[in-house]
């Protein structure tokens, strides 16, 4: 089921550069799956009444050209597979010519709300989005082990970076690895892939460690909190 609207993200939403950051290109495509969601009876509150809320495991994302704040844009999604555990949906983004400027493909699972473990995917939800069941696992780009990464920087988690499902919102994890690089490598560079994994939640009040390294147009990312990752990303970039 492919649904699509149109979406002009404000310009308050920008960086200096007048163009998206990767957060909320992020965001702007879950919110365009939320609705879609909602529509059918299958979002955030439906699924509530099940005590089970979605939890994105891994993202792979190819940029085209960053969208610029005030550009009228197209925004779709699909679900595309799902099985015992695990559901797919795949996003994409359009400016007003149909030129497709990103893509995004995402791996989620269903969380119980009070045991914060997972469960299998809810069989009616997949049905509400016609998700086709599939046995096959979908495998994304390895990532690769980092260990003493050369730099480092601490964030607080506050309170508004804690969402309606009770954990840090998975594009906050986005926002400290990109600010890490510092002003003078995000306004000289174009982000163009990026792939996350999202291995455990941070809670609030926890201090992470926002780690990377820079090899040539290639950074490495890992979002750590008392020497345990939380999430891991390689991007890749252009000179802007």
């Amino acid at each position: 089921m492919i649904y699509e609207e149109p979406v002009t993200v404000p310009f308050f939403l920008g960086t200096r550069t007048g163009r998206l950051s990767l957060a909320t290109l992020t965001n702007v495509m879950l919110l365009v799956s939320e609705h879609q969601l909602d529509q059918v009876d299958a979002g955030i509150a439906a699924l509530a009444t099940h005590g089970a809320g979605w939890v994105i495991t891994q993202y792979h994302i190819e940029i085209t050209r960053m969208p610029k704040v005030e550009e009228p844009l197209i925004i779709g999604t699909e679900a595309s597979g799902y099985n015992k555990l695990m559901t797919y949906r795949e996003y994409w983004v359009k400016d007003a010519a149909g030129q497709t400027l990103a893509t995004m493909s995402g791996a989620w699972v269903m969380m119980d709300l009070t045991t914060r473990k997972l469960i299998p995917i809810i069989p009616e939800f997949a049905a509400k989005v016609e998700a086709p069941k599939t046995t096959k696992v979908r495998r994304y780009p390895r990532l690769p082990r980092l260990e003493n990464l050369a730099n480092h920087r601490p964030y607080t988690v506050r309170y508004f970076d804690i969402d309606g499902n009770g954990h840090v919102n998975n594009t906050h994890y986005m926002e400290w690895m990109e600010d890490a690089l510092g002003a003078d490598f995000l306004t000289t560079h174009a982000l163009r892939t990026v792939d996350i994994k999202f291995a455990r939640e941070v809670t609030y009040g926890s201090t992470v460690d926002s780690a990377y390294t820079v090899d040539g147009d290639v950074t490495h990312h890992q979002i750590e909190v008392a020497g345990e990752a939380n999430a891991t990303a390689t991007m890749t970039w252009t000179t802007a």
